[in-house]
């Protein structure tokens, strides 16, 4: 796989998030991404529990065939299998060969080898690090995934991840706009912060962002509270400490 192949898929994953009306249309579309950019088999499972999905079941939402399906389905029955070790343990779970599959998971390594697969890997779905589900792989060839692969996967896995979040959270078209609006007030902002960082401490531009960067990160605050907070301290005429150090 190519990165141009990667990133093609990737962005048919995303745009499905932007034309689809519901979930079920935007995970169908993002697993059969997954599936042509991975030449695997690919199934999203989601915890009922979103806080506690250690105690709660998992439901399958979506799979990009039949087999997966079925295979899905069979390990949640089971109750043991990479979805649930991904969700679990919330881990990247990978396991390559006939042998390692049925020593991992004896049921369901069975059921995978009968099928004609020959490794299974799942990748966490989490929100604001809570693992809540897993997008799982199944491939007829014993392949470990390469950094590129799993790197494409992760993606895949955080874009299924948005579109159930925000299943029911589609904006209208009155709501985008206000959104829109929000957005470029708090980007003037951003940018008159910048612009005092440059003054201040004679930075350029892109020297001057990476300092309300570093800020936020270490206050643990949005980019806009830093500069909303140095854009009230220049106007009382003041200069942050933390500018100083900075």
């Amino acid at each position: 796989m190519t990165t141009s192949t990667s990133m093609a898929a990737l962005t048919s994953g995303l745009a499905a998030l932007a034309d689809q009306q519901d979930a079920v249309s935007a995970l169908s579309t993002t697993v059969a991404a997954a599936a042509e950019a991975l030449h695997a088999d690919v199934g999203v499972v989601v915890a009922e529990d979103v806080a506690d999905p250690s105690e709660g079941r998992l439901d399958l939402l979506a799979a990009s065939s039949h087999a997966a399906a079925a295979l899905e389905t069979y390990q949640l029955q089971v109750g043991s299998g990479p979805c649930l070790d991904a969700v679990h343990g919330d881990r990247d779970v990978s396991v390559v060969g006939e042998t390692m599959l049925r020593t991992r998971w004896p049921d369901l390594g069975s059921a995978l080898t009968r099928a004609g697969y020959r490794a299974a890997h799942a990748l966490p779905m989490r929100w604001r690090g809570q693992p809540f589900g897993a997008l799982n792989l199944f491939l007829s060839r014993a392949h470990p995934l390469t950094a590129d692969e799993r790197a494409t996967a992760r993606g895949f896995a955080d874009i299924a991840a948005v579109a159930i979040v925000h299943a029911d959270d589609r904006p209208d078209l009155d709501a985008l706009a206000r959104a829109v609006r929000s957005t470029a007030a708090h980007r003037a902002l951003v940018e008159q912060a910048k612009g005092a960082v440059r003054y201040l401490l004679e930075l350029e531009e892109g020297e001057a962002f990476a300092v309300l960067m570093r800020r936020a990160r270490v206050t643990g605050q949005p980019v806009t509270a830093v500069a909303r907070e140095l854009a009230d301290a220049v106007a009382a005429g003041d200069r942050p400490a933390w500018l100083t150090e900075g």
